[in-house]
């Protein structure tokens, strides 16, 4: 009985990881970063993180291995409650309460997915700015050594999508890896 119930201990703690998003601004101006869950488009408030950062600060937060959904951003010109941002603008001010569906802006997404016997268990990930505009130019790059760099003057398919067929920027990774999130690199 004690090994079934050590077995079941060690499955929930290997169960219980997470992936964490690190933003560094770079930027000469205030980043007001965000991070939010819409699976499938429908905004999920389980997952909410906001910040400030002033020029070279940074900031982590982690998300779940198995969520999906997740997306991140930064919003600029925002008073000082992060609100009433000129770019990346949300609803909720700080902590957006709409996971950045309204922000028309350069967002960095992530989910949960198995591959199978072409990978296993892992982290999908990119950035994509379809309908959307590059408020920031941003970098985003993954403890396993892959990366994708989008500038609003040369932001490649193989980069970010700018459409919803761009497949080409589709990375994945291992979970539990650390995504930096760099604004201006």
């Amino acid at each position: 009985m004690k090994t079934v119930a050590l077995l079941a201990l060690v499955g929930c703690a290997a169960s219980a990881s997470a992936f964490t998003i690190n933003f560094v601004n770079k930027c000469g101006f205030t980043v007001w970063p965000a991070v939010g869950k819409a699976p499938y488009g429908q905004p999920d408030p389980s997952v909410a993180f906001g910040t400030t950062l002033n020029p070279g600060q940074s900031a982590s937060f982690g998300v779940d291995d198995q969520a999906i959904g997740i997306r991140a951003w930064g919003r600029t010109g925002c008073n000082a409650s992060g609100a009433n941002c000129q770019t990346g603008a949300c609803n909720g001010g700080l902590v957006c309460t709409d996971a950045g569906i309204t922000s028309g802006v350069i967002l960095s997404e992530y989910g949960y997915g198995d591959f199978g016997q072409y990978g296993g268990q892992r982290t999908a990930w990119d950035l994509s700015h379809v309908d959307a505009s590059i408020n920031i130019d941003t970098q985003l790059s993954s403890s396993d050594g892959q990366s994708v760099l989008c500038r609003a003057s040369n932001c490649p398919a193989d980069q970010a999508y700018d459409s919803s067929t761009d497949y080409a920027a589709d990375r994945n990774s291992p979970l539990g890896q650390t995504f930096t999130h760099t604004f201006c690199p």
